[in-house]
């Protein structure tokens, strides 16, 4: 058996989802502080590269998953939770209350 091969394919998730994305993607204070154009210029281009992908990402989450809330923070760095904490904790509390 091969561990690449052999993995079960979950397409379904029976229970309500919130997915939160961070898209477009911040750099983050590492990208934001630094002084170096050439570091400040490849992060750029790497985010506007991972965008395309990560909305693509969304769009099959959404289609598979399609009674999922999905929220976007624009902006929202890797660590969204602290990056975007007052909107992570706004979400969260909102998707909570509706489980009631």
């Amino acid at each position: 058996m091969s561990a690449i091969t052999d993995y079960k394919k979950y397409s379904t998730i029976p229970v309500p989802t919130l997915a939160i994305f961070a898209i477009p993607h911040g750099e983050g204070r590492w990208v934001d502080s630094n002084t170096d154009p050439k570091v400040i210029g490849e992060a750029k281009a790497y985010s506007a590269a991972l965008t395309p992908l990560t909305e693509t990402q969304i769009k099959e989450f959404e289609k598979g998953v399609p009674t999922a809330r999905v929220v976007r923070l624009r902006g929202a760095n890797h660590y969204v939770y602290l990056s975007n904490e007052a909107d992570v904790l706004r979400e969260m509390r909102a998707f909570l209350h509706g489980l009631r």
